[in-house]
């Protein structure tokens, strides 16, 4: 990527980004994502095959708040961010509080990203192996990767409508997830919405990244355009035939 897009890169991981921790060096985030894959793919089943799962409630009711939060907090901020357009958005690349403002948007998102990985952590210490999907796996560690390479090559702009859906999504969901820590045995009659609604995100982002495409008229780059649009149709599909699967039948 940084042969593909080196203005990108010149600009901001050598100059903004190289004080925000995490965000100088791909080679620490590629080898988070790799130990993560290594552990809940191979050590971690491995290391809980002859073992009781961990009691981890109190950890995980902290953690669903925590993300629950955070993700709200960063939602609030981008929705009162008043420098957005939803039919076309270029990226700002200067000093000024607008640009730096898109930075700290993508970085925070970045670590929330980051954060998620502990999700499926918590399904290996508990032996729930069955809910190591290939898209669970996939989209967590993607994203990973697709954060950290948007804050360094594109912080902001466009994709701005990602991290908008995204922690939107994410708020609601780990409320749940906490409601549902908090032991009741009562089912939550929301519940089947939230794929709904995930759903709904990819369709929306689709639509989105390739409004722009089609009138080829936006100040945003062309590859991560095409990125945007094809990895929304992509996942579309993962949840669509999880939705299909799972969603009982009235």
């Amino acid at each position: 990527l940084a042969l593909i897009l080196p203005t990108f890169y010149d600009t901001y991981s050598k100059n903004l980004n190289v004080h925000l921790p995490l965000a100088g060096s791909p080679g620490v985030v590629l080898g988070i994502v790799a130990a993560y894959l290594y552990f809940v793919l191979i050590c971690g089943p491995q290391h809980m095959h002859n073992r009781k799962p961990y009691y981890l409630r109190k950890v995980i009711k902290a953690y669903n708040c925590f993300q629950m939060v955070a993700n709200s907090v960063v939602f609030i901020r981008i929705v009162i961010y008043d420098n957005f357009s939803f039919r076309c958005q270029p990226i700002d690349f200067s000093t000024s509080k607008a640009g730096l403002d898109e930075v700290y948007f993508s970085y925070a998102y970045f670590l929330l990203k980051l954060l998620d990985l502990a999700d499926t952590v918590f399904f290996v210490l508990r032996k729930k192996q069955n809910h190591v999907s290939f898209l669970h796996v996939y989209h967590h560690s993607l994203m990973v990767v697709t954060a950290y390479c948007g804050l360094v090559y594109v912080p902001g702009g466009h994709v701005l409508m990602l991290g908008l859906w995204n922690t939107f999504v994410h708020a609601i969901m780990y409320f749940y997830y906490f409601l549902t820590s908090l032991g009741s045995k009562q089912d939550i009659w929301w519940k089947k919405y939230l794929t709904r609604l995930q759903l709904a995100q990819f369709i929306h982002l689709a639509f989105h990244f390739g409004r722009p495409l089609s009138t080829k008229n936006c100040e945003f780059p062309l590859f991560w355009l095409w990125y945007g649009f094809l990895q929304a149709i992509f996942v579309l599909v993962l949840f669509m035939n999880f939705y299909i699967k799972t969603e009982p039948r009235s």
